[in-house]
């Protein structure tokens, strides 16, 4: 049970990151994009352990990466209009 949350949640983490990341260079805010850079390296990291060390067949590891992935696209969007809202208010 732990390694599908591992799955979901790496699998979040780096989309959602993903998603951000594209809009940071839209916006060239290119600083902002090399840093989240390193943190989209982490959460494929936790991806890759995963893969190696969880024993999940390719069906689960399918349902909970690709769960975790769609929430995270998902929830990049209203993160980003909302961080952009608190930089445009200032």
């Amino acid at each position: 049970m732990l390694m599908y949350l591992v799955v979901l949640l790496s699998a979040f983490i780096a989309v959602f990151l993903l998603g951000v990341n594209s809009k940071m260079m839209r916006d060239d805010r290119i600083v902002w994009a090399m840093i989240i850079s390193w943190f989209i390296c982490a959460a494929q990291y936790g991806l890759t352990w995963a893969i190696v060390f969880a024993d999940l067949s390719v069906t689960e590891y399918m349902i909970f990466s690709g769960a975790g992935g769609s929430l995270g696209i998902g929830a990049s969007q209203p993160f980003y209009n909302w961080l952009a809202g608190l930089k445009s208010a200032k």
